[in-house]
Protein backbone atom coordinates (compact mmCIF):
# COMPACT_ATOMS: atom_id res chain seq x y z
CA UNK A 1 0.00 0.00 0.00
CA UNK A 2 1.14 3.96 -0.65
CA UNK A 3 0.51 5.94 2.26
CA UNK A 4 1.37 9.79 3.37
CA UNK A 5 3.64 10.31 5.98
CA UNK A 6 1.00 11.99 7.88
CA UNK A 7 -1.91 9.22 7.49
CA UNK A 8 -3.28 7.57 10.39
CA UNK A 9 -2.62 4.33 11.36
CA UNK A 10 -6.38 3.76 11.76
CA UNK A 11 -6.78 4.44 8.33
CA UNK A 12 -4.44 1.79 7.19
CA UNK A 13 -6.01 -0.68 9.29
CA UNK A 14 -9.23 0.46 7.60
CA UNK A 15 -7.65 -0.11 4.40
CA UNK A 16 -6.36 -3.46 5.25
CA UNK A 17 -9.35 -5.13 6.76
CA UNK A 18 -11.38 -4.04 3.80
CA UNK A 19 -8.94 -5.75 1.30
CA UNK A 20 -8.91 -8.49 3.71
CA UNK A 21 -12.75 -8.88 4.51
CA UNK A 22 -11.71 -9.26 7.83
CA UNK A 23 -11.53 -6.94 11.47
CA UNK A 24 -7.97 -7.23 13.48
CA UNK A 25 -5.59 -5.39 14.72
CA UNK A 26 -2.21 -3.83 12.76
CA UNK A 27 1.03 -5.99 14.28
CA UNK A 28 4.51 -5.50 13.20
CA UNK A 29 7.12 -7.80 12.16
CA UNK A 30 8.53 -7.57 15.65
CA UNK A 31 5.16 -8.35 17.22
CA UNK A 32 4.45 -4.38 18.39
CA UNK A 33 0.74 -3.73 18.41
CA UNK A 34 0.15 -0.48 16.39
CA UNK A 35 -1.85 2.20 17.94
CA UNK A 36 -4.53 3.48 15.45
CA UNK A 37 -4.26 7.08 17.02
CA UNK A 38 -0.25 7.88 15.58
CA UNK A 39 0.64 8.46 12.23
CA UNK A 40 2.47 6.77 9.78
CA UNK A 41 5.49 8.81 10.37
CA UNK A 42 4.99 8.57 14.28
CA UNK A 43 4.78 4.64 14.64
CA UNK A 44 8.16 5.37 13.06
CA UNK A 45 7.35 2.43 9.99
CA UNK A 46 9.55 2.80 6.93
CA UNK A 47 8.97 2.16 2.52
CA UNK A 48 9.34 -2.25 2.96
CA UNK A 49 8.22 -2.53 6.65
CA UNK A 50 6.22 -5.67 6.39
CA UNK A 51 2.66 -5.72 8.85
CA UNK A 52 0.16 -8.11 9.66
CA UNK A 53 -3.58 -7.78 10.10
CA UNK A 54 -3.80 -9.86 13.49
CA UNK A 55 -7.37 -11.22 13.88
CA UNK A 56 -9.26 -13.07 17.24
CA UNK A 57 -11.88 -14.16 18.06
CA UNK A 58 -14.40 -12.26 19.61
CA UNK A 59 -13.98 -12.33 23.75
CA UNK A 60 -17.00 -11.88 26.33
CA UNK A 61 -16.99 -10.92 30.05
CA UNK A 62 -19.80 -10.67 31.95
CA UNK A 63 -20.87 -9.11 35.72
CA UNK A 64 -23.57 -10.70 37.32
CA UNK A 65 -25.46 -9.38 40.41
CA UNK A 66 -25.75 -12.40 42.84
CA UNK A 67 -29.29 -11.10 44.07
CA UNK A 68 -31.74 -12.87 42.18
CA UNK A 69 -35.12 -11.54 40.83
CA UNK A 70 -38.16 -13.84 39.79
CA UNK A 71 -36.76 -14.75 37.15
CA UNK A 72 -34.16 -16.66 38.85
CA UNK A 73 -31.46 -14.03 38.17
CA UNK A 74 -29.58 -10.57 38.82
CA UNK A 75 -29.18 -7.61 36.61
CA UNK A 76 -26.06 -8.36 34.04
CA UNK A 77 -23.82 -6.83 31.67
CA UNK A 78 -21.47 -7.92 28.97
CA UNK A 79 -18.49 -6.80 27.59
CA UNK A 80 -17.40 -7.97 24.28
CA UNK A 81 -13.20 -7.19 23.27
CA UNK A 82 -13.65 -7.08 19.24
CA UNK A 83 -11.09 -8.56 16.73
CA UNK A 84 -9.78 -5.25 16.34
CA UNK A 85 -9.13 -4.70 20.26
CA UNK A 86 -11.97 -2.47 20.78
CA UNK A 87 -14.57 -3.10 23.25
CA UNK A 88 -18.42 -3.44 22.84
CA UNK A 89 -20.57 -2.71 26.29
CA UNK A 90 -24.43 -3.30 26.48
CA UNK A 91 -26.55 -3.82 30.02
CA UNK A 92 -27.16 -2.13 33.16
CA UNK A 93 -25.08 1.26 33.01
CA UNK A 94 -24.19 0.60 36.56
CA UNK A 95 -23.40 -3.26 36.34
CA UNK A 96 -20.21 -1.81 33.60
CA UNK A 97 -23.23 -1.95 30.59
CA UNK A 98 -22.46 1.90 29.26
CA UNK A 99 -18.50 2.43 28.53
CA UNK A 100 -19.01 5.43 26.65
CA UNK A 101 -16.72 7.61 29.71
CA UNK A 102 -13.89 5.28 28.67
CA UNK A 103 -14.53 4.81 25.19
CA UNK A 104 -11.60 6.47 23.39
CA UNK A 105 -9.27 4.48 25.61
CA UNK A 106 -10.40 1.15 24.60
CA UNK A 107 -8.06 -0.19 22.11
CA UNK A 108 -5.76 -2.76 21.64
CA UNK A 109 -7.52 -4.60 24.44
CA UNK A 110 -5.81 -7.61 25.74
CA UNK A 111 -8.13 -9.07 27.96
CA UNK A 112 -11.11 -8.22 30.35
CA UNK A 113 -12.07 -9.28 33.76
CA UNK A 114 -15.33 -8.55 35.93
CA UNK A 115 -16.40 -8.22 39.36
CA UNK A 116 -19.91 -7.98 40.76
CA UNK A 117 -20.44 -4.51 38.61
CA UNK A 118 -17.56 -3.52 37.23
CA UNK A 119 -14.72 -3.80 34.73
CA UNK A 120 -10.93 -3.78 34.02
CA UNK A 121 -9.37 -4.11 30.67
CA UNK A 122 -5.63 -4.71 30.04
CA UNK A 123 -4.37 -3.12 26.91
CA UNK A 124 -1.59 -4.54 24.61
CA UNK A 125 0.87 -1.71 26.37
CA UNK A 126 0.29 -3.18 29.88
CA UNK A 127 -2.00 -0.18 31.05
CA UNK A 128 -5.68 -0.66 32.72
CA UNK A 129 -9.20 1.10 31.69
CA UNK A 130 -11.69 0.26 34.28
CA UNK A 131 -15.54 1.10 34.05
CA UNK A 132 -18.66 0.30 35.80
CA UNK A 133 -19.40 0.71 39.58
CA UNK A 134 -16.78 3.16 41.18
CA UNK A 135 -16.76 1.57 44.73
CA UNK A 136 -16.74 -2.71 42.84
CA UNK A 137 -13.67 -1.08 40.99
CA UNK A 138 -14.98 0.45 38.83
CA UNK A 139 -12.56 3.65 39.83
CA UNK A 140 -8.84 2.86 39.57
CA UNK A 141 -7.69 6.43 39.92
CA UNK A 142 -5.81 5.84 43.34
CA UNK A 143 -3.84 3.34 41.73
CA UNK A 144 -3.71 3.89 38.01
CA UNK A 145 -0.35 6.04 38.22
CA UNK A 146 0.70 2.24 39.55
CA UNK A 147 -1.06 0.21 36.93
CA UNK A 148 2.05 -0.15 34.06
CA UNK A 149 3.24 -3.58 32.86
CA UNK A 150 0.04 -5.24 34.09
CA UNK A 151 0.75 -9.14 33.10
CA UNK A 152 -2.68 -10.54 34.67
CA UNK A 153 -6.07 -9.45 36.45
CA UNK A 154 -7.76 -11.51 38.73
CA UNK A 155 -11.43 -10.37 40.44
CA UNK A 156 -13.55 -11.14 43.29
CA UNK A 157 -17.33 -9.93 43.30
CA UNK A 158 -16.23 -6.07 44.89
CA UNK A 159 -12.53 -5.95 44.26
CA UNK A 160 -9.59 -6.45 41.51
CA UNK A 161 -6.06 -7.56 41.79
CA UNK A 162 -3.21 -7.26 38.94
CA UNK A 163 -0.54 -8.49 38.62
CA UNK A 164 2.54 -6.60 37.26
CA UNK A 165 5.75 -7.25 35.27
CA UNK A 166 8.26 -6.90 38.24
CA UNK A 167 6.06 -9.67 40.01
CA UNK A 168 4.22 -7.28 42.81
CA UNK A 169 0.61 -6.79 43.27
CA UNK A 170 -2.02 -3.53 42.80
CA UNK A 171 -5.72 -3.69 44.33
CA UNK A 172 -8.29 -1.51 44.53
CA UNK A 173 -12.12 -1.81 44.81
CA UNK A 174 -14.28 -2.67 47.44
CA UNK A 175 -11.61 -2.77 50.53
CA UNK A 176 -13.33 -5.54 52.64
CA UNK A 177 -13.13 -8.33 49.15
CA UNK A 178 -9.94 -7.89 49.15
CA UNK A 179 -9.58 -4.24 47.47
CA UNK A 180 -6.84 -3.17 50.21
CA UNK A 181 -3.70 -5.47 50.21
CA UNK A 182 -1.78 -3.38 52.49
CA UNK A 183 -1.51 -5.94 55.61
CA UNK A 184 0.19 -7.83 53.04
CA UNK A 185 1.88 -6.16 50.35
CA UNK A 186 5.46 -6.53 51.53
CA UNK A 187 4.88 -10.51 51.22
CA UNK A 188 3.47 -9.82 47.58
CA UNK A 189 6.82 -10.32 45.58
CA UNK A 190 7.47 -12.35 42.62
CA UNK A 191 3.81 -13.43 42.09
CA UNK A 192 2.96 -16.05 39.62
CA UNK A 193 -0.46 -16.47 40.27
CA UNK A 194 -3.73 -15.11 41.72
CA UNK A 195 -7.12 -16.49 42.01
CA UNK A 196 -10.25 -15.50 43.95
CA UNK A 197 -12.96 -15.89 45.82
CA UNK A 198 -16.06 -14.19 45.87
CA UNK A 199 -14.93 -12.14 48.72
CA UNK A 200 -10.98 -12.48 48.88
CA UNK A 201 -7.43 -13.28 46.99
CA UNK A 202 -4.83 -16.15 46.97
CA UNK A 203 -1.36 -15.25 45.47
CA UNK A 204 1.31 -18.08 45.02
CA UNK A 205 5.10 -16.90 45.30
CA UNK A 206 7.95 -17.73 43.32
CA UNK A 207 9.33 -20.12 46.10
CA UNK A 208 5.70 -21.92 46.51
CA UNK A 209 4.24 -19.93 49.52
CA UNK A 210 0.79 -18.06 49.50
CA UNK A 211 -0.11 -15.03 50.24
CA UNK A 212 -4.12 -14.05 51.08
CA UNK A 213 -6.29 -11.23 51.73
CA UNK A 214 -9.52 -9.92 51.67
CA UNK A 215 -13.06 -11.41 53.86
CA UNK A 216 -12.38 -14.02 56.04
CA UNK A 217 -15.63 -15.98 55.45
CA UNK A 218 -14.42 -16.17 51.90
CA UNK A 219 -10.48 -17.41 52.52
CA UNK A 220 -9.00 -14.28 52.90
CA UNK A 221 -7.19 -15.34 56.13
CA UNK A 222 -5.34 -18.56 55.72
CA UNK A 223 -2.95 -18.16 59.29
CA UNK A 224 -4.66 -21.82 60.19
CA UNK A 225 -3.41 -23.52 57.72
CA UNK A 226 0.05 -21.50 57.01
CA UNK A 227 1.89 -23.60 60.03
CA UNK A 228 1.48 -26.75 57.44
CA UNK A 229 3.75 -24.89 54.58
CA UNK A 230 1.43 -24.15 51.67
CA UNK A 231 3.70 -25.06 48.50
CA UNK A 232 2.74 -25.56 45.04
Amino acid sequence: MQLEANSSIESLKRRAQTALASRGRLVTSSGEVLDGAQTVTEAKLRSGDVLTLHVNQVQLKVTQDSRMDCSGMGPSAFAAILCDGSVVTWGPADYGGDSSAVQEQLRDVQQIQASHQAFAAIRSDGSVVTWGNARLGGDSSAVQEQLRSVQQIQASDGAFAAILGDGSVVTWGYEDYGGDSSAVQEQLRAVQQIQASVGAFAAILGDGSVVTWGYEDYGGDSSAVQALGLGF
